[in-house]
């Protein structure tokens, strides 16, 4: 039986030395080790996330307690990696060691429940009990990829908002975990954004239907809490887009390289630079498969649409009521969405940048072209 247990988390230790988020901890700029190892305890949650929510589906103990012991692995690495990024955060980034802290905590909850549950017989209890321990895991990997960016250089450092650029080889692993991890950061934050617009609706509401002004009183007052907490959420997504634009442009080159040679897609690009949109189509589906746009910003709901006269066609996505997202043109290969944003980036909006969207849903750079990638080569 302790053969079966251990089968699992010992092939995971022949693996993990592929794990990008390992092999990148160094000196890069102040800050680094910290953020790296903030980085790579989320991923490690996020596994030992995935593994604890098997427990809640099965049914046979045996089964359960084969994935609670690979969670286990999992979460203890974890834990170091976030003992590294204790260790390594400056002091005086109180908000960067807060979400370490936080992360830290859930995350050494999340191990106590799956011990205590671990030796019960009652397949009832894995499922109860895993469902717990897989929340406190979930939000864990949300503390430490928030952690993440707030661990950049020194703070009132000329290179406080940019990356120190290492020799193009020894940069790429780095710059590409950031992205993928700022991108699931940035998912969250507008998943969060539309479940709080949908609190903030369902509280406006109950303020009509309050039956006396106390009560009214109370409900004003959380909806004032909400909108704080959305305007606080929608600032944190904009800095995220912000670190993605910067590092999908350092790493232009190298997804022009990977895709060299790709067979060309299905269908054709939508880009016109001489036709002009006569409105922004809003809040659109983006079509199945591989896609990619060009984000131009963010801008109040009434933008004009003369702001990007020259570019068609325009789109956007509606953020919260006062404010869109807008994007120009529709791409199927990274090669013709680079292109497009390069003569966006030196004819109109200098901050431009390429969004891969997969089913619909925005995905990592680096996951977008591996699947590119898997069209084959002509």
């Amino acid at each position: 039986m302790l053969k079966k247990f251990c089968i699992l988390p010992l092939l995971i230790l022949y693996f993990l030395p592929t794990f990008g988020q390992d092999v990148i901890e160094r000196d890069y700029f102040p800050n680094a080790r910290a953020k790296n190892a903030s980085i790579a305890a989320a991923r490690y949650a996020e596994e030992g996330y995935y593994y604890t929510k098997f427990t809640t589906y099965l049914s046979a103990v045996d089964s359960s307690r084969i994935y609670a012991d690979t969670a286990l692995f999992f979460i203890k690495r974890s834990l170091m990696l976030s003992d590294t990024a204790i260790f390594h955060a400056p002091e005086t980034n109180f908000p960067a060691l807060d979400f370490l802290f936080s992360g830290d905590k859930r995350t050494s909850k999340a191990d106590s429940i799956i011990r205590e549950f671990y030796p019960m017989s009652e397949i009832k209890s894995h499922n109860v009990f895993g469902t717990e321990a897989s929340l406190h895991l979930s939000n864990a990997v949300m503390d430490f990829f928030n952690a993440s960016l707030l661990l950049r250089s020194e703070d009132g450092s000329e290179d406080a908002d940019k990356y120190a650029v290492l020799p193009y080889e020894d940069e790429v692993l780095r710059l590409e975990a950031d992205e993928s991890a700022f991108q699931a950061v940035a998912n969250e934050y507008e998943d969060e954004i539309d479940k709080m617009i949908l609190v903030g609706l369902a509280m406006n509401e109950k303020v009509s239907e309050a039956p006396d002004q106390k009560t009214r009183f109370a409900v004003r007052n959380r909806l004032e809490e909400i909108e704080k907490q959305l305007n606080h959420t929608v600032s944190r997504l904009r800095d995220t887009s912000s670190r993605i634009e910067e590092i999908r442009e350092i790493l232009d080159d190298k997804y022009l390289t990977d895709v060299k040679g790709v067979e060309d897609p299905e269908h054709v690009s939508q880009f016109d630079t001489k036709k002009k949109a006569e409105e922004i189509e809003m809040d659109q589906m983006v079509p199945d498969g591989l896609a990619y746009k060009i984000q131009l910003g963010y801008y109040p709901s009434d933008v004009d649409i003369e702001n990007f006269h020259g570019l068609f066609p325009i789109t956007g996505e509606t953020v919260k009521e006062d404010l869109v997202r807008i994007y120009a043109g529709l791409f199927f290969s990274y090669s013709e969405a680079s292109k497009g944003n390069k003569y966006i980036r030196e004819n109109a909006i200098p901050n431009s940048f390429v969004v891969p969207f997969h089913n619909g849903k925005k995905v990592s750079m680096s996951q977008a072209i591996e699947i590119e990638k898997a069209r084959g080569v002509d």
